[in-house]
């Protein structure tokens, strides 16, 4: 069996230095030694362009150059995503090739030449046919997504074979199982043997391979000292590390697949009632509402603005998710950053001049503050995650995603 690991490095435009510095210590660097004392090791790594413009922003050349030597050498590959970690699927198709663009652009001047992605990671693997589609436009050769995408069920992606998108020729698809993503995720598997038992040791001998994907972070910050775990499967006889692109040549077997609009941290109830990214639009939500009600007037404002103008500069921010995602109250909940965000969105519309939209800007996003304020205050938010704690009780052992970065 081939593990094919595939971690995602990302840090929101917002976030504060001291953060970025403690995650950089406790999990970048920490999985790149792992790297260098083990040659023979792989991984697939994204790293959005927001993160590594804060590596040069804060001195952090040592990352940028350990990464580039990595992929020389091909333990890892990079793959393309887009630059602030918008939700792709739900902004205009322009502003997700400029964001793609700006991913390509900033990940080159900082990584190098050496960077040149063939596959795509779409933000939060928020998937949809018109992402794809975008995406193989683009030059990639793949794009990663959950296995949900494959059927609307879990469970049925096969690993002894690779997909292609039907009607996509040459465009392949990779769907990043569940059990085993979310396991590590929550610290399920503290060391190799729980991999591995979790896998079952006879499946080792399997013409398989198993496809993990997850924010990059649970190695070392979210849980300390989980990237030994890297450090034993890299030294590992039974189980052989691999990238991606890798599996393409490993399972020649094909099968073409309609694929599903859907994210990483969707559950098969909600895609059933037709709600395919609900962290981060979901109906019912009155912060959401207000979010893209400000977003949507903050895309009104800039369209047609020039690339260089300031307002595209605070859009391209504007865009990222994480404001949705603690709007969400599945199950976490953040007003600091929910009021950050909204104050990138506001500021592209101020950077326009436009006094009439700036006023109507400024009362939904003061409308949009107090009312998450207010859900703090008397507990909504509390009440909210509660309820959706009780409906999805497997929330923190079977969804694929980090919480707080």
């Amino acid at each position: 069996m081939y593990w094919a690991n595939f971690i995602h490095l990302y840090q929101p435009p917002t976030q504060e230095e001291w953060i970025v510095r403690k995650v950089a210590d406790e999990c970048y660097r920490a999985v790149i030694r792992v790297l260098k004392e083990n040659p023979q090791g792989k991984l697939t790594v994204n790293i959005n362009g927001s993160l590594t413009e804060q590596f040069h922003k804060y001195g952090m050349s040592d990352i940028l150059h350990d990464l580039g030597e990595l992929a020389d050498r091909g333990q890892i590959e990079f793959t393309g995503s887009a630059m602030y970690h918008p939700i792709l699927p739900l902004i205009p198709e322009k502003e997700v090739r400029r964001q793609i663009r700006l991913n390509q652009e900033a990940n080159r001047r900082y990584l190098g030449e050496i960077y040149q992605p063939r596959g795509f990671f779409p933000p939060e693997m928020c998937y949809s046919r018109r992402v794809a589609e975008i995406v193989k436009d683009e030059g990639f050769d793949w794009i990663i997504v959950d296995e949900l995408s494959y059927n609307g069920r879990l469970g049925e992606v096969k690993n002894d074979r690779t997909y292609q998108v039907e009607g996509l020729d040459d465009f392949y698809i990779f769907f990043k199982e569940r059990k085993h993503s979310a396991a590590l995720t929550y610290g399920a598997y503290k060391d190799l043997t729980g991999l591995i038992n979790g896998i079952g040791r006879e499946k080792l001998k399997e013409e398989s391979y198993l496809l993990t994907g997850t924010d990059g972070e649970i190695y070392g910050h979210h849980h300390h000292g989980l990237e030994n775990l890297l450090r034993e499967a890299f030294q590992s006889q039974e189980l052989k590390t691999c990238v991606l692109s890798e599996l393409l040549e490993f399972f020649p077997a094909r099968e073409n697949v309609e694929t599903v609009a859907a994210s990483w941290s969707t559950w098969v109830d909600e895609l059933e009632k037709g709600i395919a990214y609900p962290q981060w639009q979901y109906p019912g939500n009155h912060l959401h509402d207000l979010q893209w009600r400000l977003t949507k007037l903050a895309l009104q404002a800039v369209e047609g603005t020039g690339e260089d103008d300031p307002a595209r500069w605070y859009l391209d921010q504007g865009l990222h998710s994480c404001q949705y995602w603690w709007a969400s109250c599945r199950q976490y909940f953040n007003v600091e950053m929910i009021s950050k965000g909204a104050d990138k969105l506001v500021e592209a519309v101020r950077a326009k001049g436009d006094a009439v939209r700036l006023q109507e800007a400024e009362k939904l996003a003061k409308e949009l503050k107090e009312t998450a304020k207010e859900w703090e205050r008397t507990g909504q938010a509390r009440e909210t995650i509660r309820q959706y704690q009780q409906a999805h009780p497997a929330v923190a052992s079977e969804l694929t995603f980090g919480g707080a970065k």
